[in-house]
């Protein structure tokens, strides 16, 4: 019952969003139709569907528990998102358009704009991390994560990419004076940033991520050039529309389910996690492209909405007001704040929201008076005045791109040094490692634990960390790996039917790009294949022969395997609270027999064959891996 009750929220954002609202004649355009009121009206509508959205990626575990009706909201993320965009890239062609010197103060209003609301709940967050969880901070870390070079707050990745859009925006269209020209080109840097952050792969969940790495920098990206072209057009465009607007709006709105639907099927049939290292690539593409249709759909909806309906009510414009701090503030309360608090979840999302709100409430005016007294000061006697076109506004052009072009050589060439001895110290590094993890091995005895190879195993460090793993076995030149704790969670098979271990799920998941990227070049070139498999799992025949007692085999969870909703169990075995934070967890092993069950190890570390069904989610991987070590010598 509390689990139907949860659409309650949606429901509310509904009746909160259409509340107040105005609806013009058949043959009518809206006189508010997307003007800046209309935008931030429904941006503070997309606002609350992404903290929505966020909640319930909390509580039903990213979709682990798919019988929580609002368990669709875990894929309406990039919707929301994509409005944000849309409006971007709207606003910035229309701007230009119709303000007069708008590229001269463009970069002292649009960058200060954005940035010192990510700044201060930047700092804020570091704050709250070493006052509130104990977390030792550098003062070069801190900075880090307070300027964005490290993104403490997983939601500022808009911030960066949305800067990086209006730097793109601002270089082309103060650089070419055919503006269809900048245009053209700005939509397709928009579609190479897509293509580069797909092939830059995937950042494990975690409380920090890294640069234009995740589906979230790049599947609801693509509104922002429709944004731009439905400014360019939309004289053309609302004509367009206008025409037979019933029969259109209905024709969008289909569209827009049938590739909701593609984009929800393809997501968890393809996705950028669960993929094989065979077709990684190409499974990504056609989830990417699914789900930029149907964002794309979408924003086409809630856009021939408003040429008809014109949103207005206090509380929905209140919100609008605050809806860039409620943004980045609301992470906070979803994961470090109520994260680990014990309460259902109708009260969880109560609180959340309620908090989230309050606090936005408070931060804005603080936000909106730094950026009026910083933009003041940055734009002071720069306005250009009518009286001082002509040649002399057109000397101070060619001045700003002189600077500009001689900018840009001097960035290029100092990436390209960057590049360069980023890459020179790395191939030095990971040899150097590469040699003592040998070094280990070949001295190591069976039960002693090495490093080999890297993977995202601790929400407060960015990046990746060295792995453990226990040496099961040693046969000549060969040594068995096992990973010491489970860093992932996974279903053995995602369908309830007999399988094979060739043609399970779980054996493709731990071949795949995102598993093969714990290991270097060289690293690589030491795993030696088993049965065809990079990774693999231990049987149950051999986790009895290594690893003979229950006490043995018993595992711990990585935090991040916790978090990506890898079963835990964070009592002791007296029924007490663990105290200590350990999370025991349950783990799979190889099936030897085509079977609706697979065989794991119990959190008391007892090995059962015939309990568990293939499609049960969330057991702890812990893989196994061979090493030549010959390859070390």
């Amino acid at each position: 019952m509390e689990k139907n009750l949860l659409l309650i929220y949606p429901a509310l954002l509904l009746v909160l969003t259409f509340f107040g609202s105005k609806r013009v004649g058949k043959q009518e355009i809206s006189g508010e139709f997307l003007s800046l009121k209309q935008a931030k009206l429904i941006q503070a509508s997309a606002c609350l569907g992404i903290v929505l959205h966020h909640l319930t990626q909390s509580v039903t575990n990213y979709a682990f528990l798919p019988q929580m009706p609002i368990s669709i909201l875990n894929f309406c993320g990039l919707l929301f998102t994509a409005i944000f965009f849309f409006f971007s890239g709207y606003g910035l062609l229309t701007s230009l358009q119709n303000k007069p010197g708008y590229l001269s103060t463009f970069l002292q209003k649009r960058l200060v704009a954005v940035l010192v609301p990510f700044w201060i709940i930047n700092a804020l967050g570091v704050l709250l991390l070493a006052a509130g969880y104990g977390i030792s901070y550098t003062v070069k870390d801190a900075l880090s994560d307070i300027f964005g070079f490290t993104l403490v707050n997983s939601n500022g990745w808009f911030i960066i990419e949305i800067v990086v859009l209006y730097l793109a925006f601002f270089v082309l269209f103060s650089l070419l004076k055919n503006r269809d020209l900048a245009l053209a080109l700005l939509c397709v840097f928009t579609v190479l940033l897509i293509v580069f952050a797909s092939l830059r792969g995937h950042d494990v969940n975690g409380v920090k991520s890294s640069w234009f790495k995740g589906e979230w920098w790049y599947n609801s990206t693509i509104a922002f050039p429709l944004g731009l072209l439905f400014a360019r057009y939309r004289e053309k465009l609302t004509a367009f529309f206008n025409r037979r607007y019933p029969v259109k709006l209905l024709i969008v709105l289909a569209l827009f389910a049938v590739m909701f639907v593609l984009s929800v099927y393809t997501v968890t049939r393809y996705g950028y996690y669960h993929t094989t290292s065979m077709h990684a690539k190409r499974d990504e593409t056609i989830t990417l492209i699914s789900q930029s249709a149907a964002a794309i759909c979408f924003v086409l909806f809630v856009v021939l909405l408003n040429m008809k309906i014109a949103l207005g009510n206090k509380v929905l414009s209140y919100l609008g007001g605050i809806s860039m701090e409620l943004f980045l503030v609301h992470g906070y309360f979803v994961n470090q704040v109520f994260g680990e608090v014990r309460m259902n979840a109708m009260l969880r999302f109560a609180c959340v929201i309620a908090a989230s709100i309050a606090c936005a409430a408070i931060l804005s005016p603080l936000t909106k008076l730094l950026v009026k007294k910083i933009t003041g000061v940055l734009t002071k006697n720069r306005v250009v005045h009518d009286t001082l076109e002509g040649r002399i506004a057109e000397k101070k052009r060619e001045k700003v791109r002189k600077v500009i072009r001689t900018g840009a050589a001097v960035a290029a060439l100092a990436a390209c040094g960057f590049a360069l001895i980023s890459a020179f110290v790395w191939f030095f590094r990971i040899r150097f490692e590469f040699r003592e993890e040998m070094e280990a091995l070949q001295t190591a005895e069976v039960g002693d634990q090495v490093c080999f190879g890297y993977f995202n195993t601790d929400l407060i460090k960015p990046g990746k960390e060295r792995l453990t793993w226990i040496v099961a076995e040693k046969d000549g030149n060969r040594v068995c790996l096992l990973c010491e704790k489970g860093i992932s969670g996974s279903a053995y098979h995602k369908k309830h039917e007999e399988i094979t271990w060739e043609d399970s799920d779980i054996r493709s998941l731990i071949n795949s790009g995102e598993f093969a990227e714990i290991f270097s070049a060289y690293e690589m070139d030491a795993v030696m294949e088993k049965d065809g498999d990079m990774l693999t799992l231990l049987t149950p025949e051999e986790a009895e022969r290594m690893f003979p007692s229950d006490t043995e085999r018993e595992a711990s969870i990585t935090d991040v395997a916790m978090v990506r909703g890898t079963n835990a169990n964070s009592f002791s075995k007296d029924g007490h609270w663990d105290m200590k934070g350990y999370r025991s967890s349950w783990w799979w092993l190889k099936g030897e027999e085509q079977s609706f069950y697979a065989p794991y190890v119990s959190i008391d570390g007892e090995i059962i064959l015939d309990e568990k069904e293939v499609n049960r989610p969330n057991g702890a991987i812990r893989p196994v891996v061979w090493v030549d070590l010959s390859q070390g010598e």
